[in-house]
């Protein structure tokens, strides 16, 4: 191993470790950036759809409050889904090291092979019900979190009654949901993979184009050229996923009301914005009365 990190290659990389631990925590933090914005504007989009406006600016001012304690959450469940997989899965795979089960596979072909099925499907099922409790959790938590002005945490206590009440209908909302979702990412996938190719034809001319210019002028990689290299990408991915979520906004917003109406008809608060009452008709204009007869003679 030492032989390997005395080569050449290795000690030119050693320049460079500086820079990509800090390109790294760049983009962890990026990430994160993007995660506490994705998680106000899903407050925002709530808004727009359910009030139909879209005030981005007012509505940041509006949402952040919650759109924090949503992202908070979420990095909860984030760091909580792999900790729960170390204990349900690297647990038993330990306890059969410790055993030394895996120096005589042979002899133990029967329980590797159950044991490495169910040890499968219990990390399938854990991940589907982290899906499944991420998408209660953006479905359902953030309008109860919205029309009632509560943290995450509040919000959860007052939605896993209406869960328990009606449960089959939850059910048929998340297969009704993989439905949609999976007609929804074959329709959109085909016109983004068409927008896809139509952008990237310039960009690889525009690309190749200054590849060839800057080898002619005698340019090598170096820190400068390295780093206009990524910026230049960086805004080509920003371009790509600017594209991508303009043209995906459609079908963000059909989803959101689909949501509205299901859970509307299930959450009296949100119902009365979503299914308002019919005014009442407007008074029937009066009936001149008929005149009196006159006396007789």
């Amino acid at each position: 191993m030492l032989v390997a990190f005395a080569n050449p290659t290795w000690e030119r990389l050693k320049e460079f470790l500086p820079w990509i631990f800090l390109g790294v925590a760049v983009l962890i933090m990026l990430f994160l950036l993007w995660l506490y914005a994705a998680s106000v504007y899903r407050f925002i989009l709530f808004d727009s759809v359910l009030y139909n406006r879209c005030e981005l600016r007012q509505g940041w001012r509006r949402w952040k409050p919650h759109g924090y304690s949503y992202f908070l959450w979420i990095l909860c469940l984030a760091m909580a889904v792999p900790a729960v997989l170390v204990v349900l899965i690297g647990g038993p795979i330990f306890l059969a090291w410790r055993a030394h089960i895996f120096d005589q596979p042979k002899e133990h072909l029967a329980l590797l092979i159950l044991g490495g099925a169910g040890l499968f499907l219990l990390f399938v099922g854990v991940l589907l019900c982290a899906a499944i409790v991420a998408l209660f959790a953006k479905d359902f938590a953030v309008p109860v979190m919205a029309m009632e002005n509560l943290s995450v945490l509040d919000a959860w206590r007052r939605l896993l009654p209406m869960l328990r009440v009606e449960k089959m209908a939850y059910v048929g909302y998340v297969l009704m949901k993989i439905v949609l979702a999976v007609g929804s990412a074959i329709i959109f996938g085909i016109i983004n993979l068409l927008a896809i190719f139509a952008l990237l034809i310039p960009m690889g001319i525009l690309g190749v184009a200054i590849y060839f210019l800057a080898k002619a002028a005698g340019l090598t990689w170096t820190l400068g050229t390295i780093s206009i290299a990524v910026v230049l990408g960086g805004a080509a991915v920003f371009v790509i996923f600017y594209v991508i979520a303009f043209i995906s906004a459609p079908a963000m917003v059909f989803f959101q009301s689909y949501t509205l109406h299901f859970f509307g008809s299930r959450y009296p608060a949100l119902g009365a914005v979503v299914f308002p009452p019919s005014p009442p008709p407007p008074p029937s204009p009066a009936t001149p009365a008929e005149p009196l007869p006159l006396p007789a003679g």
